[in-house]
């Protein structure tokens, strides 16, 4: 599937930025976006890759679970080449379901 345009048809696409300088711990800051709406976020990367994400509060249950998973992966992946995590991450996954109940009601 190519992208086009600024919104998935499905699912989530998460995209955070962070500092060029600093860290640990790495503080990134952007979007998740699904087809409907966008999402202010906020995330923070430990030393030791634990992922901290914090999410509008209108955001639908399990897009913080699906942001954690994926930074946590891009940690990972830096940490095997033994580099800081990326400055910019862009990932997209289809399987959160929007429709799900979502927090506060």
């Amino acid at each position: 599937m190519s992208i086009i345009g600024s919104t998935p048809e499905s699912g989530v696409r998460v995209d955070v930025t962070r500092p060029r300088e600093g860290g640990p711990p790495w503080r990134y800051e952007g979007e998740a976006v699904t087809s409907t709406a966008r999402f202010a976020l906020a995330a923070t990367v430990s030393a030791e890759g634990e992922v901290r994400v914090d999410l509008a509060l209108h955001a639908p249950e399990g897009i913080g679970d699906r942001v954690r998973l994926l930074m946590r992966a891009a940690y990972k992946h830096a940490r095997e080449d033994a580099q800081p995590p990326p400055r910019h991450i862009v990932r997209w996954r289809a399987e959160v379901d929007v429709a799900s109940s979502r927090r506060g009601g």
